[in-house]
């Protein structure tokens, strides 16, 4: 598998459950159709980084395709596209 790094802001749609259910990059909006897998990574503490946590879903737009989304603090971004 192929991924290409993105790391650009996004807007984040959040069910009840705290879990991503749709998000919005480049002003178009992608529907979650599956969780994955998530993980956290370990942040630059010392440098007064929280940990980043990272959830790889499968989200649909025109077709589905695999994305890495990344929360660090309270801010999201789409962190990897996977091909």
């Amino acid at each position: 598998m192929v991924s290409r790094q993105i790391d650009e802001p996004i807007t984040v749609h959040i069910s009840r459950e705290s879990v991503p259910t749709a998000f919005i990059w480049r002003r178009r909006l992608y529907r979650v159709v599956e969780i994955l897998s998530w993980w956290r990574e370990a942040a630059e503490w010392w440098n007064g980084e929280q940990v980043h946590i990272l959830i790889r879903v499968a989200a649909e737009r025109r077709g589905v395709g695999v994305y890495e989304l990344r929360k660090s603090d309270s801010i999201w971004f789409l962190h990897r596209v996977l091909d």
